[in-house]
């Protein structure tokens, strides 16, 4: 069964966001801020809304700390709404490719801080874990080749 989500992009956004005014740019830091959020930290879609040089805004955004966490802040939003569609994903019983698809992401780019995604002799072999000691798992999915 699959859940729809009912949240808006904007549900997402911080709540004291500045309206973005006519006519802002690059250099009025309380519309960078809300352009970066509008656009998911992703600076060259903000230097556009704001009709600026992505240049100039990023070197802008590097000279001030609260503009970098404000980028940072606004990445992880789509982030989070990423992981939100892989968590869907791996609980959807009825679509058992999805699952495994999201099952296999999630081991070989999340869980590599967990020791997942180590490469194996080859490309195709799929990845492996080791214990440390010498112990090696090595998973293999059915869609890799031989």
């Amino acid at each position: 069964m699959r859940r729809r989500d009912t949240t808006s992009p904007t549900d997402y956004l911080p709540t004291e966001l500045a309206p973005l005014p006519y006519g802002a740019g690059a250099d009025d830091d309380e519309a960078i801020r809300t352009s970066l959020y509008l656009n998911y930290g992703n600076v060259g879609l903000a230097a556009r809304a704001l009709g600026c040089l992505p240049g100039d805004l990023a070197r802008r955004i590097e000279m001030l700390p609260s503009l970098k966490a404000d980028r940072e802040a606004a990445r992880r939003m789509i982030v989070d709404q990423s992981e939100a569609v892989v968590i869907e994903q791996l609980l959807d019983e009825d679509s058992p490719d999805r699952r495994d698809e999201a099952a296999k992401f999630v081991l070989t780019s999340l869980g590599k801080s967990l020791g997942w995604g180590a490469s194996t002799t080859s490309a195709a072999a799929g990845f492996s874990l080791s214990d440390g000691s010498g112990r090696q798992l090595t998973v293999k999915w059915q869609t890799d080749s031989d």
